[in-house]
């Protein structure tokens, strides 16, 4: 299991991470208003529904280029600079507008870029195997 898992490293960390963001997109979609309680006041209902609609788009791409046989550089090096625009934005966030978290929110948010940062890293280096594979 986990020779194939390593074989196909790239492919397995885009696909978890489209179901990964659809399951997060219907607890969104689904529980607004006690999940924007929890994070602080400024999460209302509106913003993370607009949240779950990033996350559904989000997902459905992840899920796009983990069908390819190959996934495309091109794509996975987009998928790898938004996961770096959501850790930057999460460490914003944290420092700057912490005010509008309550303490639950704030660890969400820090565990969340911790996530996102290590999904990012395997993402880097799936794409450096298929890329090193390529050549060989």
């Amino acid at each position: 299991m986990f020779a194939t898992l390593d074989r196909n490293l790239l492919t397995s960390v885009m696909l978890a991470d489209g179901i990964f963001s659809l399951v997060t997109a219907a607890a969104l979609f689904g529980l607004p208003g006690p999940i924007g309680s929890l994070v602080g006041p400024h999460a209302t209902p509106a913003v993370v529904t607009g949240f779950a609609a990033f996350f559904v788009l989000w997902g459905a791409f992840h899920l796009a280029v983990a069908r390819q046989a190959r996934p495309s550089s091109a794509a996975v090096r987009l998928a790898i600079a938004g996961d770096a625009l959501w850790v930057l934005g999460s460490l914003a966030l944290l420092l700057f507008a912490r005010d509008g978290l309550t303490l639950a929110g704030m660890g969400l948010v820090a565990v969340a870029a911790v996530a996102v940062a290590d999904i990012l890293l395997l993402k880097q280096i799936g794409l450096w195997r298929q890329q090193r594979a390529a050549l060989a």
